[in-house]
């Protein structure tokens, strides 16, 4: 501790910045543990409201069908319980469109529904509103909405399934009578099964059995393995990404680490020296002086672990409350603050091992003759460069300042890199997404779709005009993923209907497929499609291949229905108006295109978060260059005072230092520049290989020349304040001082 205090007070600045740097860099490298806080939050809500593991909708099923089938699942080894609920919509006044889920609230084993405030249904007409659908239609209990008929909230609750969605919760009566059926269109199973496709066998076992009592399955079973929640792997996803920007940091902290490290341990070449002389070993001098590096980075790691800490717990709260609804508690990643601390120690211990071999290594005589340690002219590389003309005496005293400290320019370069590639990567990632969230919409042309509360394919195709038509929206399985199975018509007017391969289908078995996801699972035109549906497994001549960005097969809609076992229906009516000019019976929701694409909160969500690790790195990079910078004036300080004396202005000081920074940066811009392509490029693909999905690239270009400015004034404004310090005593002070 006595040795630590006495570094400080000799070197007070170094240290502390140093020690600053490396704890916003292990807070930074804290994001890594965002995947394994929400989880664990997630984990918890799901087990405490019995997150279902398989969800089927279906035609509608009785409730005498419905206790002889949950008496029978029941029985078995790998189902808990099995519920039925009615699913349906409405459309609410300044709300827009939301799900109505008819359960037995207050008596549910799947997917329980918790009172947050009011109370739970007691007469006909009463609501309990998820905090989404309160917060979104700005409602609160006692609250009665013009519908008709009108209903009341009298309770705000939360489901884990549907916590990030605006959902009305009202009894199964009520909501029969918006659904218009008689009994139950949507099955709920717990199970212990944590393998997926082991609960995809028991869902084709419960797909016959519905089979067998005249129900059908009207969409894909949605799996969710036992003790996952659904949202895990995307939230994984996004912090991996966000955690690499966290890695950066912490090398940026270490390459400081080292510069500072390695100018103190330099600095005591005569101390090394005269203990040798009286009988100290090289090994117990090296440790002494690794000693140094070894303090900083245990004063970074306790105050960094905690920052982490927060700054992970902070992280989810905002990922889970925007994109779940969930309020995690305080949690801890133990991986991830062992690997920041031996990230921190390891580091610290190999940084400064080159140094201290150095020092220790030097013959005594010219140790404790040389103050400074390592004098210019020594290596044949120096006085090589002695020899040249480069310009002026101030531009050969600014390259030989340079060149004789290789490795803090390298330092201060890969420092200007690391903060010029952060901000191209937060800013290529805001255009990327800007771009893909338009593209994705660019190809559709409609401006509504209205659905019905009903069993499935339930629109009849006359329904259609000159300006709307019916169409099938669905989900499939193909190859481990979850797909959009949308049926159009072959001369449709609702999709821009250009093909980058092949041709658009004319009819019959022809499906086109997503351009991007064709490319990521090896799909190509002439391929046979194998697709899981609702039915079952149907198949698939592939003749095109769209510009549609998602995940998503386009097939014929009476194709698509006969393969539902529906002819001649639809699920959807898609209008080039804002209402289609003859409503199909029991319409009871209209959305516009424009606000189901408007998912503005979500994005900046992200790309606060993205933009939030960016400022630790520039931050971080900054405090390195403005560290390093200082250093190689405060051991220039004698030459620089010697200067003054013979008549050198702080301009011309200035100029100097100046001389010897603005290469610097003009190569950590260009580098980084480029490495901000590569990384931003890279996520931007990682994305797409996560997701199998075409997301697309835009570098940043526009934040190109806001970089140059701020690297080219960061170095001057560094340069002054610098030099002023060094002015701050006087030349006689200095040149007396060793």
């Amino acid at each position: 501790m006595s040795s630590a205090l006495r570094e400080l007070r000799r070197s007070p600045a170094r240290v502390l910045s140093s020690v600053f740097a490396l704890l916003l860099a292990i807070g930074a490298i804290g994001v890594l543990a965002v995947p394994a806080v929400a989880a664990s939050s997630l984990r918890a809500a799901g087990e405490r409201d019995q997150i279902p593991q398989l969800v089927l909708t279906t035609t509608d099923l009785d409730d005498h069908d419905l206790a002889a089938l949950s008496a029978s699942y029941e029985r078995r080894d790998d189902v808990h319980a099995l519920e039925g609920q009615i699913a349906a919509a409405i459309e609410l006044p300044d709300v827009g469109v939301v799900d109505v889920l008819g359960v037995e609230l207050g008596n549910q084993r799947v997917d329980i529904v918790d009172i947050v405030t009011g109370r739970f249904r007691e007469v006909a007409g009463e609501v309990v509103a998820s905090e989404r659908l309160a917060d979104a239609g700005d409602l609160s209990v006692g609250d009665a909405i013009g519908v008709a008929p009108p209903i009341e909230i009298v309770g705000v609750g939360n489901s884990s399934y549907w916590t990030a969605e605006p959902v009305a919760f009202v009894d199964v009566a009520d909501a029969r009578d918006l659904a218009g059926i008689d009994g139950v269109n949507r099955l709920v199973i717990s199970s212990p099964l944590t393998d997926g496709d082991a609960l995809r066998v028991l869902a084709d076992d419960l797909r016959g059995d519905l089979a067998e009592i005249g129900v059908t399955v009207t969409s894909l079973p949605e799996v969710i393995p036992a003790g996952q929640h659904p949202v895990e792997e995307d939230i994984a996803q996004v912090s991996l990404m966000i955690g690499f920007l966290g890695i950066v940091a912490g090398l940026v902290a270490l390459v400081l680490l080292a510069s500072t490290t390695n100018t103190l341990i330099t600095e005591r070449t005569g101390e090394a020296a005269v203990m040798a002389a009286l009988g100290a070993r090289p090994r117990a001098l090296r440790r002494r002086l690794r000693r140094i590096a070894m303090t900083i980075a245990v004063a970074g790691l306790l105050i960094g672990i905690p920052l982490g800490i927060a700054v992970a717990n902070v992280i989810a709260r905002l990922v889970l409350e925007e994109f779940v609804g969930v309020t995690p508690d305080l949690a801890v990643s133990v991986p991830v603050i062992v690997g920041s601390a031996l990230f921190a120690l390891v580091g610290a211990r190999l940084v400064s091992a080159r140094a201290a071999r150095r020092v220790t290594a030097m013959p005594l005589a010219e140790a404790l003759r040389d103050r400074d340690g390592n004098p210019f002219g020594r290596r044949w590389s120096e006085r090589l460069l002695a020899r040249l003309r480069l310009g002026g005496l101030r531009g050969r005293i600014a390259a030989r300042n340079g060149w004789h400290r290789r490795a803090r320019s390298m330092a201060v370069a890969l420092q200007v890199t690391a903060a010029v590639a952060a901000l191209m990567i937060v800013a290529s990632m805001a255009t990327t997404i800007n771009d893909f969230n338009a593209a994705e919409s660019e190809p559709w042309r409609w401006q509504s779709q209205t659905v019905v509360a009903g069993d499935g394919l339930d629109i009849d195709s006359a329904v259609a005009d000159g300006r709307s038509e019916v169409a099938i929206e669905t989900v499939g399985y193909f190859d481990e993923w979850d797909i959009d199975v949308l049926g159009l018509d072959p001369h449709t007017s609702m999709i821009e209907r250009t093909v980058v391969s092949g041709s658009w289908f004319d009819g019959g078995r022809d499906v086109v497929v997503s351009a991007g996801f064709a490319e990521r699972v090896g799909v190509d035109v002439g391929d046979r499609l194998d697709v899981e549906v609702a039915s079952g497994t149907v198949s698939y001549d592939v003749v095109g291949l769209h510009r549609h960005r998602g995940r998503a097969v386009f097939v014929p809609t009476d194709t698509l229905a006969a393969d539902l076992g529906r002819p001649g229906a639809g699920n959807v009516v898609l209008s080039l108006a804002d209402r289609p000019s003859t409503m199909p019976a029991g319409a009871t929701t209209t959305a516009l295109f424009v606000d189901l694409n408007d998912d503005e909160a979500s994005r900046n969500a992200i790309l606060l978060i993205f933009g939030a690790i960016g400022v630790v790195v520039v931050s971080v990079a900054g405090l390195a260059v403005a560290s390093g910078l200082a250093v190689g004036v405060y051991e220039r300080r004698h030459q620089i005072a010697a200067m003054q004396a013979v008549g050198a202005t702080r301009s011309d000081i200035r100029r100097i230092v100046l001389g010897e920074l603005i290469p610097l940066a003009i190569v950590g811009t260009a580098a980084g520049l480029g490495l901000g392509y590569l990384g931003a490029r890279a996520i931007a693909q990682s994305f797409e290989a996560a997701d199998a999905v075409e997301i697309g690239f835009t570098y940043a270009t526009g934040a190109i020349p806001v970089a140059v400015v701020v690297v080219l004034a960061g170095c001057v404004l560094l340069a002054s304040v610098v030099v002023r310090q060094v002015g701050r005593r006087t030349l006689a002070e200095t040149l007396r001082t060793s």
